[in-house]
């Protein structure tokens, strides 16, 4: 089976700045900072900020579940195209373009706080019109929520992504 390709490791992907929260319960609150575009995709950074005293008991242990595609914990992510296409996060595993893959991110902390960095990698890029991005995590307790996005900022992002090194044949700065 082919699979989608990857945010590209040699390029530098341009930020689109988004600050939108998504959702916020009184334990998580569910943000999306900014997009990082590059030529063949762009990465939605969603972060989970959990607060540590308002936190179930063993949530820790559940985020994780949920972040590693237990289906029954995890957090769903839809983008709806203007011409109807949809794309989502839990049905990555079919890798046909458009897809929505979770991605590696990280996780840190505090006594209060902790961080749950889930990016989602996007291939290809959406097209350069507004779309929507809903968001639904029934076990977190969240319902429903829509966002619009700007594909054309997307778009413009992608367009000043720039590679680390200069194209083969071209001279080397040294």
């Amino acid at each position: 089976m082919e699979t989608a390709p990857v945010p590209p490791i040699s390029t530098m992907g341009a930020i689109v700045t988004v600050e939108h929260v998504l959702a916020r319960t009184t334990a998580l609150a569910v943000l999306l900072p900014m997009i990082q575009a590059f030529d063949t995709g762009c990465l939605l950074n969603i972060d989970v900020v959990a607060r540590n005293a308002a936190a179930p008991r063993g949530l820790a242990l559940q985020l994780d579940s949920a972040f590693s595609g237990e289906e029954s914990t995890s957090l769903h992510i839809t983008l709806r195209y203007p011409d109807g296409v949809e794309v989502a996060s839990d049905t990555d595993h079919h890798c046909a373009p458009p897809s929505l893959s979770w991605f590696p991110g990280g996780v840190r902390g505090d006594a209060a706080y902790t961080l749950y960095q889930t990016p989602l990698w996007l291939h290809p890029l959406p097209p350069p019109e507004d779309f929507v991005l809903t968001m639904e995590w029934p076990w977190a307790g969240i319902g429903l929520e829509t966002v619009r996005l700007d594909g054309a900022a997307i778009a413009g992002a992608a367009a000043r992504s720039k590679h680390c090194w200069p194209s083969w044949g071209a001279t080397e700065v040294q």
